[in-house]
């Protein structure tokens, strides 16, 4: 009857223990986001970063498609075009993601302030949790680790990522299934947590694989007595790595339904590119990480590039020394419990392991995303030295070493944080070694770190009075924790919540007028939108169409379709990375091949401009255009060649005649204007010069520039003296930039600062023919596809006119995997009109747009687009989630009935 009696004390207490496991970081979190003034308790958002520039507008595209019955597996908010499942597999597949349709969508930012909330709350119940079961033991004390592994310091960092939490939800999930595995044979917890993990985010669940691989070789010696070979621990442990490799096996099938079609997604994207740097066996940082250990370490200021963000608490460091100086736990369990802090330490040290430990790909910013891995088994292991109740345990001499060991090396790493990165920096002063110069700690922080471990030691230490020791190191870790996530966002423009919802209901109303809708078969430039005005850090407007749901021509996703891309930064779009494509370098002729019809600008009156130069989504075109190639570095030429291969009059687009061009040295007054980033890259790029290039307009249009060797530095730009830099700064890459309206005869004065005073003799000026140009259109769009009342977004009917001479229809759209078209019924192999080139980072040629062979006389052409892979993965998820359900009926299922019968007999 007692062992009944304390049996059920012990859960309740552990129900109390898992309830204070979620509300101590939620309590934690909401004070943190009160002082900040974050929404709901103030003004201030998360409009910043890849929250305000993904997140928020993925989730509310995701929001309103599905409210209104618009959702579609194929998006033209994404760019000119692409599937939508890998975006979603990348951001968006977390059940907590459905608070999202509590909210409307001018309080989108509230409710990811809750999302996040509750998130790293159930981070700290899932760590409880696992902390129980795993070691059988309860107790209040449970509460300072959970909560450590809630607010460690890739948390800090990482928060508004918020699409990695869930992984750290999961990860205590899948060590402990990994735990029930070796020990009772198990598998079924571990088989369905590391499922959930990958469906929730394939790149963290490759992250979870890798190193349930590594913690289940350490579950398996450390039921080893002494020093085993792995062909002994093979042969004693053959049934659970076979267990092991099954429940891997059956995790990855049940996720087919989204790894397969999410891969066969992401080998269109940039990301795909080799570079042999990656995969060098190259330190990635020195004896300064010891640094980290500290608190408040690191913050948002350094976030593109800094040192693993190990910090814990203070008390988790003391804890993790304390294991490794403590007479309780045996020699060979500190040697393997150290191998493996090694194996995961050089997952983030050495370049080659962190590189394959990222899906083979060094991370574009946000470093070290591996980190947590670490600091989840660094916990563990302080939890395993709590439990040797080190105050009786250790004699004063070891209790004094613990202290020398953590204070020397928070020492080491503070002084070596001092001196190191400088070092660095002489040595190679690259952009990463300048940001993570910047990212070092203060060296006053060191006495900060040396004083809270001080006070953690004499509480450790003190046997007497448990309950308030512990109490006093609970509130310790809280400030702790909580003081470094406030440090965290330091260097944060949080946005405005009032101009938010502001702006976000004027930006709808106006698209509204222009019957703007997420399934829409024409496009809309609305680059200058006011939505950018609750944005208080930089804001460049690439995921406008995701967040005001209409089909745009820019896009910013580590799933961005690299062919469109490199097609629309081939014609002249601004692009700065293989995960960006803006609507800036525009003109009338890629208004035409992308099917334009509407430029928006808040800032202007009439606010609506209809173009004349829309021509429709598709129209016939020669049969030529099939084979047209676009180069690298050439827009302008590129955009004459695409007018001659579809008949337009010679020189619609007119080279300017240069007059003259005269140069200088680049005065404090000609720098003004360039933003400091430019400068700051520029330091090591020599003097700058000012070149002023006369020209005379040949037509009158549109004056458009383009400079093929990146000569110009657009924020410095002027037009007959008046300032005409782009909204979206774009110094350092190619891109077309207009000059305004002119007439034929007018002289122009072009002005810009440049690094390379010889690239401005090959700098191209053309003019579009104003009235030329409308002739070309009105004639394509005699040719246009005329769509029907039921065309959507993956699938488009219509008709169109083919001629002998024009028997390709183009359609704006990617020529990507998943399309299949058919013209009077029959089947027909779409073909790439146009094809793109791409020089950096690698060559390589990609398809253009789809072009369908149509033939003289009325053709009536269907496009469909089906997800590559999605069928082929669903039925590989469902045969493994069947097979899953057979084998843990029969393995683990009917061991209760077995166990029940044997107890009859008995």
């Amino acid at each position: 009857m007692k062992q009944h009696r304390d049996t059920l004390a012990a859960l309740r207490v552990s129900r109390w223990v898992y309830g204070g496991a979620f509300l101590v970081p939620f309590i934690i979190l909401v004070v943190t986001f009160w002082a900040l003034k974050i929404t709901p308790f103030g003004n201030q958002n998360f409009l910043f970063s890849d929250m305000g520039a993904q997140y928020i507008p993925i989730l509310e595209y995701l929001r309103t498609t599905i409210l209104h019955g618009q959702f579609h597996l194929f998006s033209l908010s994404l760019g000119t075009g692409s599937g939508l499942l890998p975006l979603l597999a990348y951001y968006v597949i977390s059940p907590f993601n459905l608070l999202i349709f509590l909210f409307p969508a001018t309080n989108m930012t509230t409710a990811l302030t809750w999302i996040i909330i509750l998130k790293i709350s159930t981070i700290g119940l899932t760590m409880a949790i696992f902390l129980r079961h795993a070691f059988l033991k309860t107790g209040w004390s449970l509460l300072l680790f959970s909560t450590a592994f809630s607010l460690c310091g890739f948390v800090t960092m990482y928060f508004y990522d918020m699409m990695w939490l869930d992984a750290l939800i999961l990860l205590p999930l899948v060590a402990l299934g990994l735990h029930r595995l070796v020990k009772h044979h198990h598998f079924g917890l571990y088989t369905i947590s590391l499922a959930l993990t990958i469906f929730s985010n394939y790149y963290m669940g490759y992250m979870t694989c890798l190193f349930s691989v590594l913690y289940f070789s350490y579950l398996l010696e450390e039921h080893q007595a002494s020093v085993t070979s792995l062909t002994t621990v093979w042969r004693l442990h053959r049934p659970v790595i076979r267990q092991f490799l099954i429940g891997s096996l059956l995790a990855g099938g049940m996720t087919m339904i989204v790894l397969i079609p999410t891969g066969l997604g992401m080998l269109l994207t940039g990301k795909s590119n080799f570079f042999i740097k990656n995969y060098l066996p190259t330190p990635q940082f020195g004896p300064e990480i010891l640094a980290q250990f500290g608190p408040a370490g690191s913050n948002y200021a350094s976030h593109l590039y800094h040192t693993p963000s190990l910090f814990m608490g203070t008390l988790m460091f003391l804890l993790l020394i304390v294991y490794f100086v403590s007479p309780r736990i045996l020699a060979v369990e500190k040697k393997r419990t150290m191998w493996l802090l090694i194996l995961m330490g050089l997952g983030l040290f050495i370049t080659l392991f962190n590189t394959i430990w990222h899906m083979f790909q060094q991370p574009a910013g946000f470093p070290f995303r591996n980190v947590y891995f670490f600091t989840f088994f660094a916990i563990v292991t302080a939890y395993r030295a709590w439990q040797t109740h080190p105050a009786q345990t250790m004699n004063d001499p070891q209790k004094v070493l613990a202290l020398v060991w953590g204070a020397g090396l928070l020492t080491i790493g503070f002084i070596a944080a001092r001196t190191l990165p400088q070092l660095y920096y002489q040595f190679d002063p690259s952009l990463n070694n300048h940001l993570y110069l910047q990212s070092q700690p203060a060296f006053k922080l060191l006495w900060l770190a040396l004083g809270l471990l001080l006070l953690n030691t004499m509480l450790l230490f003190i046997s007497e009075w448990r309950p308030v020791r512990i109490g006093l190191m609970g509130v310790i870790i809280a400030c702790e924790l909580g003081g470094s996530f406030l440090v965290g966002t330091h260097g944060i423009d949080f946005g405005s919540q009032t101009q938010f919802a502001k702006d976000y209901r004027a930006n709808r109303a106006l698209l509204k007028q222009v019957g703007a809708k997420t399934n829409s078969l024409h496009r809309i430039d609305y680059l200058h939108s006011t939505i950018g005005k609750a944005y208080l850090g930089a804001y460049n407007h690439y995921n406008d169409p995701l967040l005001l749901n209409y089909a745009g021509i820019s896009a910013y996703s580590s799933t961005l379709n690299e062919q469109s891309r490199v097609f629309q930064h081939d014609l002249g779009y601004f692009s700065p990375n293989v995960r960006r494509i803006s609507a800036q370098g525009y003109t009338h002729v890629t208004d035409t091949l992308l099917g334009v019809k509407y430029r928006l600008n808040a800032f202007k009156t009439p606010p609506i401009n209809t173009l004349s130069t829309y021509a429709g989504i598709g129209f016939a075109v020669p049969a030529q255009v099939a084979d047209l190639q676009l180069d690298d570095q050439n827009a302008l030429n590129n955009q004459q060649h695409v007018l001659a291969a579809m008949g337009a009059q010679p020189n619609t687009l007119s080279p300017a005649g240069v007059i003259s061009m005269t140069q200088h040295r680049a005065t404090a007054k000609d720098l003004a204007p360039i933003p400091d980033k430019t400068m700051t890259h520029s330091h090591h790029a020599g003097p700058m010069y000012y070149q002023t290039v006369t020209l005379r307009v040949t037509a009158t249009g549109l004056l458009h520039g383009y400079s093929p060797e990146n000569g110009v530095i657009y924020s410095s730009l002027r037009v007959n003296g008046r300032k005409v830099k782009p909204m979206i700064n774009a110094d350092g890459f190619r891109y077309v930039f207009s000059l305004g309206q002119h007439r034929k005869g007018s002289t122009v004065k072009v002005s810009y600062v440049t690094r390379k005073p010889d690239a401005g003799y090959h700098n191209q000026f053309v003019s579009l023919n104003q009235k030329a140009y409308h002739r070309f259109t009105k004639h394509l769009a005699k040719h246009r596809l005329k769509l029907s009342a039921k065309s959507g977004v993956s699938w488009i009917s219509g008709t169109v006119t083919g001629t002998a001479q024009r028997n390709l229809l183009y359609v704006a759209i990617p020529k990507t995997p998943g399309w299949s078209a058919t013209v009077n019924g029959k089947p027909v192999a779409i073909k790439s009109a146009m094809h793109a080139q791409s020089v950096i980072p690698v060559v390589k040629n990609y398809p253009g747009m789809i072009g369908v062979p149509i033939k003289p006389g009325t053709n009536h052409v269907t496009l469909v687009y089906k997800t590559p892979g999605l069928k082929l993965g669903a039925v590989i998820s469902l045969v493994s989630l069947l097979l899953f359900g057979a084998l843990w009926f029969l393995a683990e299922g009917q061991r209760p009935l077995k166990a029940h019968h044997a107890a009859k007999r008995h």
